[in-house]
């Protein structure tokens, strides 16, 4: 009888997909290209940048467009102004806008187009110390936190942002080189690939508040997870994190917009709302604009990891050794058709090995050391 069933399911199951066809919705993007905003006005001695890119439709194939060549300038309710300049990619930078804490800033944009952009006035808020960034180990992998306390009760509401650099070694040190048809021997040390550091930056957007506590306090806000037995721990590990403090509309808008672009995918999730920045259109007040800009003073910490410090952390490189004869076809076999590297001479043989065994660029890492490794 079970036999049966499976004949009988299989006909029916091809049957089925079989007459499945493809279907491509259409795809209703607004013609317009919008002006999305981002940045922060640094009350502190540090600079500002203040980055401008537009938007694209869905149905287009493109990536993002940095808006160039605008004029920018941050303008005082005190009457005070001070100018950003062009740095490139959609990027205007100032190296000390001189803004007092407490009063209030406005960003004024005009674009090559003749459009002119002016956001609200945001109060100059001063951002607490960040007093410590904690990790806990568990089945799922390390989680960092954020903790935070202000003693004068003004904060409120909070944002993070940070940026992630790990080291990756390579599993076998590799001190030849396959160049032109022929294998050399690699000029240390700047041919090693042996040592490299990989970078990440914060994509989700991170908030907390303390409104419901009896003080200023925010105890172990979640930054990121990072996977067990990920190669993030591998060696060493190191994140910056940077705090921010923000007014009450702002954290809304930042609250709608991680609703409307990290919760979603299911059934029961809430339904995208529209966003509404701080930022309008002089030129056509009915013209959309995507942003919200805030202006405080900017604190960071950073914290470094290290492998010894998380010893149960699974993470496992396999890598094989080939031998190959020390001939032309042999080793242009081992280059061009298996995809190897040479690692190594061992007697009359080459020792080989995959790339990512070998060169730890192929992972996606840099050379060059930074500065504060």
């Amino acid at each position: 009888m079970k036999r049966t069933y499976y004949i009988l399911f299989v006909p029916v199951f091809l049957l089925f997909i079989g007459c499945r066809e493809n279907y491509d919705p259409p795809v209703n993007s607004l013609p317009n290209s919008f002006l999305v905003v981002e940045g922060v006005l640094n009350v502190g001695s540090d600079s500002t940048t203040i980055h401008l890119t537009r938007t694209f439709g869905l149905d287009q194939h493109a990536t993002v467009k940095a808006e160039n060549n605008a004029h920018l300038n941050v303008e005082g309710k005190d009457n005070t102004t001070s100018l950003l300049f062009g740095a490139g990619n959609g990027n205007y930078v100032s190296a000390n806008l001189n803004l007092v804490a407490n009063k209030e800033y406005r960003l004024r944009i005009k674009t090559t187009d003749g459009k002119e952009y002016l956001s609200d006035y945001v109060k100059a808020k001063i951002t607490p110390a960040i007093d410590s960034i904690s990790w806990r180990q568990d089945d799922k992998g390390m989680q960092i936190y954020a903790n935070a306390n202000d003693l004068l009760n003004d904060t409120k509401y909070y944002r993070w942002e940070y940026e992630e650099t790990w080291e990756i070694r390579s599993h076998m040190s590799s001190s030849i080189i396959y160049e032109n048809g022929v294998i050399r021997r690699r000029i240390f040390p700047q041919e090693d690939v042996s040592v490299c550091w990989k970078y990440h930056s914060s994509t989700d957007i991170l908030l907390a508040n303390s409104l419901r506590l009896g003080s200023d306090l925010i105890s172990d806000a979640p930054l990121v997870l990072i996977p067990d037995g990920t190669e993030k721990l591998g060696v060493r590990y190191s994140i910056l994190v940077r705090q921010y403090a923000l007014e009450e509309e702002a954290y809304n808008f930042f609250e709608l917009m991680k609703k409307n672009t990290e919760n979603i995918g299911s059934l029961f999730t809430p339904q995208p709302s529209e966003l509404r920045g701080n930022i309008h259109c002089v030129t056509n007040p009915a013209e959309y604009v995507v942003g919200y800009v805030t202006a405080s003073t900017i604190v960071a910490k950073r914290l470094f990891i290290a492998a010894a410090q998380v010893p149960q952390w699974p993470y496992i490189i396999i890598c094989p050794s080939v031998n190959v004869p020390n001939n032309s076809d042999s080793i242009n076999y081992a280059v061009n058709t298996l995809g190897l590297m040479p690692v190594y001479s061992a007697s009359a043989d080459f020792v080989f090995s995959t790339p990512e065994c070998v060169d730890c660029t192929t992972r996606g890492g840099s050379i060059h050391r930074p500065l504060y490794w």
